[in-house]
This record gives C-alpha cells, structure tokens and sequence, in this order.
C-alpha cells in the first residue's frame, strides 16, 4: 500500500488530530508498549515513528524492577510531587474521533443482549485526514502538580540528555518527553490518509461483548485505497488496559536568536557561537505537549 512521498502516516495521524482535539495531546500511531510496560505518568522517554519508547520512570527509584533494561541516568533522584494522591483519573466512553476530512455515514454503536456491535462506513471527503476508533472505556490520567513536573524537566534535562548519549540512541534533546498525562485502552483501530483521492469510501466493524467489553474482535476490513493505512490492536478476552493511544507532557526546546549567545556577564568576552567555544550554549525553554499551534507545526510535537 502506498504512502505519500512526502509525509508519513504516523505524522499525518498526529497532525490531523491534534488539530481536530488538541486537548488529547500527541496521539500514537503506535500504542501498544512492546517489551516496555505500560505508559505512565513519569515516564521519561522519547517518541519515534509514531511509538512511545520508555528510558525509566522519574517517579520511581534506582532499584525499581522496570529499571532493569536502561538503568536510570547517574545521580538519579525520585521526583516526589507536591501532593501525595497526584494523579486525575477520568474515563472516556467508546467514540471514534476524525479529523476534519472524514465524515462518518451510517453505523454506530448499538446494544443487543450482551454485545456492543459497531459498524462504520466512512467516507473521505479531503486528501488527508486521520480516524481513531475506541470501541471501549479509555482511561485518562494526568498529574495535578504539572508545575513541579515542569521544573524537573528543566532541572534534569542535561544529565537525562547525557544519559541517552551514553546508550547510543540517536535521541536529541528535543526529542526527550516526561509524561504527565495518558490515555490507555485495551483496543483500538487507527487510520491515516496521505494524497488520496477524494470521495472514497471504506468500512469499520469490531465486536463488542461481555461486561465492560471484556471482549474485543475486530471483523476483517479490507482498506485498497491508494495513500491510506490501517492498523488495527489486539483481540480477544481480557485484555489489559496498556495501549496508550494519546500521550501528554513536558519536553524542552533549545533557543538560538541567530549569531546571539545567550547572556552573560557584562564584563565577559561574547564569543562567536559558530566557533568551537565549548562555554557557549543556547538558551532552553519548557514546552508542553500539547502546546500551541505553532509549536506543533514547528517542531515533531503535539
């Protein structure tokens, strides 16, 4: 299946509902954590191909077991909020969420005995656009104490900077993210559309059954439409609640005005920060995720 030659699908998919919901934050093409565990608040990590990859939990302490595939950066300290119960917790009922070249036609959630049957036929009225289906609860989390978790941020960065230099992962700072907000399902379906054509049409269905939806089976979709992928998540019973589809946080920018270093004292020579001069180094900025529109479009964020 073709993609765009000039954007991915992942990015697509971020972009087109972070303008459609900028509140959920950046969302995951993605969810499911692999070999990690479940997306936390805390989580320090950073995000590739539409994917969460966790480095270690700020919340939690050197020895914790989930620390044993990377360690923790030397000199780690647990960050302890503010306030004990910080975490928010709300629920966010079965929906499906599209971005503004989609349009949903018939179909729908309905109830019969026990199952929860939804059938979707969607029709694409634009070139790009991107559709996340829930077809259960979600789970939002988010810290209530989003200012110390900002100050931590600006407080460790270089050390976890130097931390994921150290492992060889290509990550720049820019890229590092502390989570302080998730959402986290057990199943899900995400579509993305790069250049197709428009007016095309195409179907959804998952079965729902059991109490609180304890079972979860996607029917089989067929999707030939050129410029459009489908990625579907797991089926069965019983599923845990650890695909994180949106996630939320704090990240830090670097600011350079042009040729200007950054300030210093009166009396000190201004280097030329195109020289090798190693006491130059740009000014850095907290930014949230989501932020603004022109930081989203700006930079890979959220």
């Amino acid at each position: 299946m073709a993609l765009s030659t000039t954007h991915n699908h992942y990015d697509t998919f971020r972009e087109e509902l972070a303008k459609a919901f900028p509140g959920f934050g950046h969302a995951l093409w993605e969810p499911d954590p692999g070999e990690d565990p479940p997306v936390e608040v805390g989580d320090v990590g950073f995000i590739r191909e539409g994917q969460f990859h966790r480095l270690f939990n700020a919340l939690l302490p050197q020895d914790h077991e989930s620390h044993r595939r990377f360690g923790v950066p030397e000199y780690h300290e647990p960050l302890r909020p503010t306030v004990t119960d910080h975490i928010n917790r709300r629920a966010l009922s079965p929906n499906m969420f599209y971005s503004s070249g989609v349009t949903v036609l018939s179909g729908g959630f309905g109830v019969l005995a026990a199952t929860r049957l939804c059938g979707r036929l969607i029709y694409m009225h634009k070139k790009q656009g991107a559709v996340l289906s829930l077809p259960v609860t979600t789970q939002r989390e988010d810290t209530l104490t989003q200012d110390h978790f900002r100050e931590w941020i600006a407080k460790h960065i270089d050390s976890w900077f130097a931390f994921t230099k150290r492992l060889r992962l290509g990550v720049e700072m820019e890229d590092i993210v502390l989570v302080t907000g998730c959402h986290r399902t057990r199943s899900w379906s995400n579509m993305t559309f790069n250049e197709v054509q428009t007016d095309a049409q195409f179907s959804l269905g998952v079965d729902v059954a059991g109490t609180l939806g304890a079972s979860v089976k996607w029917r089989a979709s067929s999707l030939r439409i050129q410029g459009a992928v489908l990625s579907q998540g797991p089926s069965g019973e019983n599923l845990p609640e650890n695909q994180c589809i949106f996630i939320r946080g704090f990240r830090m920018k670097r600011i350079v005005f042009g040729t200007i270093p950054r300030i210093r004292g009166a009396a000190e020579p201004k280097p030329d920060p195109r020289s090798n001069d190693s006491d130059y180094e740009p000014e850095k900025e907290v930014v949230s995720i989501p932020s603004d529109t022109e930081v989203r479009l700006l930079f890979l964020t959220f």
